[in-house]
């Protein structure tokens, strides 16, 4: 077999391997919060659905129309989580192709592969959010912009400037990033490619064609920036630093300790670094990571928002380039090729681990709800104790058959004593004792801490304080 022959087939395995993990129990568990609130947005009429995602002010709308067409086409829940991973596959095959580009074909798939098995990106290319699509069209753009370098048809072109686009009609972030490292390559090879010197030439009309297809969302965009914000202001000190290096590496949004996984992906990273000195091209990923990364932080300081990594998402993944430029350069010195297997080994090794817990540990409310449904009896209450439980547990409970003879309420305290029969669901809280004179029926302590107790007929309960407080 030869070269080129045994890199496509690597290159299949690949993506294999990352089809395997998006896909993986696809079906399995249930929507949740965030996923949730798409969907209830989505399946509305669509007047209704724009008006809601501008007035959240928190992501554009592309994502939320196509959710809405696969609303009109009555998907079911798997079939709406599958865009995210068809999406979560295709930037995998993409990032082989760009890192083969930029620097050589091992570290395309090196970097692919490393993208393939983290634990970040096969998380939201399995939820019904539109992360995973943003980053997609993040690297569409500039593998379109790399193939326009070497072949200057006017169809690549035309799919670099709609996926910028597209980007920013689908994750802010993902469109600044999608620009910004546009131009960073278009201006490294301005004087070297025609074909580029071209579009540096015309920036200013591409940037105004941009402005002009975007500006019936500019209001939105305006709003966001003169809005409050919906969060403190981040505090940069280690830790948050840590956590993030984590979670885009070997881990997920849980606070743990860096594991030696993520310092191997960091290290790469690094290097990759360091050979942006000396590769051209590959300045362009270092720019990506680096400047879009403080570009990124700098936007989340000025309009703080809820402290979560996967905002700076589009900007992470020009890590994997420089970690995938990493491997590719350890791996082309014989003497070294040990040290790029071990990088990956390990990067794998503790990788799979997280994605072990991920896969066992994923919230389920359709099973708390399930499990409510099939015990409530004609005449009992059941009670919400909080927006968490009624935005989750709800959602499922409006897609069961409806139950005239069985009462569900928000909690609402009040100086008075209500009597059973009852049943009280909790999450996401800290709950008050009183809640202990109910019997414990089940828990969940990976679906958002989630309970159900029960209030037996004739059992009283004192109702004078929250009892699942946010």
């Amino acid at each position: 077999m030869n070269r080129r022959l045994l890199v496509l087939f690597a290159a299949f395995l690949i993506i294999g391997l990352a089809s395997g993990l998006r896909f993986n129990e696809l079906k399995e568990w249930s929507f949740n919060n965030d996923e949730i609130a798409e969907v209830r947005w989505a399946s509305q009429p669509f007047a209704d659905m724009i008006r809601d995602v501008r007035n959240d002010l928190v992501h554009p709308p592309l994502d939320y129309m196509l959710q809405h067409l696969l609303w009109r086409a009555d998907a079911s829940e798997m079939t709406r989580r599958l865009p995210s991973a068809i999406f979560g596959v295709a930037t995998v095959a993409l990032l082989i192709v760009l890192g083969r580009r930029w620097f050589s074909p091992a570290a395309g798939l090196a970097a692919g592969f490393l993208l393939a098995i983290a634990p970040m990106h096969v998380r939201y290319s399995q939820e019904v959010r539109p992360y995973a699509s943003g980053v997609f069209f993040v690297l569409l753009a500039l593998v379109a912009l790399e193939q326009y370098a070497e072949r200057p048809r006017r169809a690549w072109a035309v799919t670099w400037f709609v996926s910028v686009l597209l980007a920013g009609g689908t994750l802010y972030f993902a469109g600044m990033i999608a620009g910004f490292v546009s131009l960073v390559r278009i201006f490294i090879d301005r004087n070297e490619n025609e074909s580029l010197r071209t579009l540096w030439k015309r920036l200013p009309l591409i940037v105004l064609g941009w402005a002009l297809l975007y500006a019936p969302w500019m209001t939105v965009v305006l709003a966001v920036v003169k809005r409050n914000p919906a969060a403190p202001r981040d505090r940069l000190w280690i830790d948050w630093w840590l956590f993030r290096m984590h979670a885009f590496a070997a881990g997920d949004q849980q606070y743990e300790r860096v594991s030696l996984g993520s310092w191997f992906f960091w290290v790469a990273v690094a290097i990759g670094i360091a050979l942006a000195f000396r590769h051209r091209l590959l300045r362009t990923a270092a720019a990506w990571f680096v400047a879009g990364t403080a570009m990124s932080i700098l936007a989340l300081q000025l309009r703080p928002h809820y402290p979560t990594p996967r905002y700076l998402m589009p900007a992470a993944i020009g890590a994997f380039l420089l970690a995938g430029a990493a491997v590719g350069w350890l791996w082309s010195v014989k003497l070294l090729r040990g040290a790029a297997v071990m990088l990956l080994v390990v990067f794998a090794a503790y990788s799979s681990m997280t994605l072990e817990r991920y896969f066992r540990q994923r919230t389920n409310w359709r099973r708390v709800t399930e499990f409510v449904y099939e015990r409530v009896k004609p005449g009992d209450t059941v009670f919400l104790t909080n927006s968490w439980v009624i935005r989750n547990f709800g959602f499922y409970w409006l897609t069961m058959p409806r139950r005239s003879d069985v009462s569900v309420e928000r909690f609402e305290p009040s100086n008075r004593e209500f009597a059973g029969p009852a049943w009280i669901v909790t999450a996401q809280c800290d709950a008050r004792p009183v809640l202990l004179t109910a019997g414990l029926m089940g828990e969940w302590p990976y679906t958002d801490y989630a309970t159900v107790r029960y209030l037996r007929a004739g059992q009283r309960m004192q109702l004078n304080e929250e009892l699942c407080p946010e």
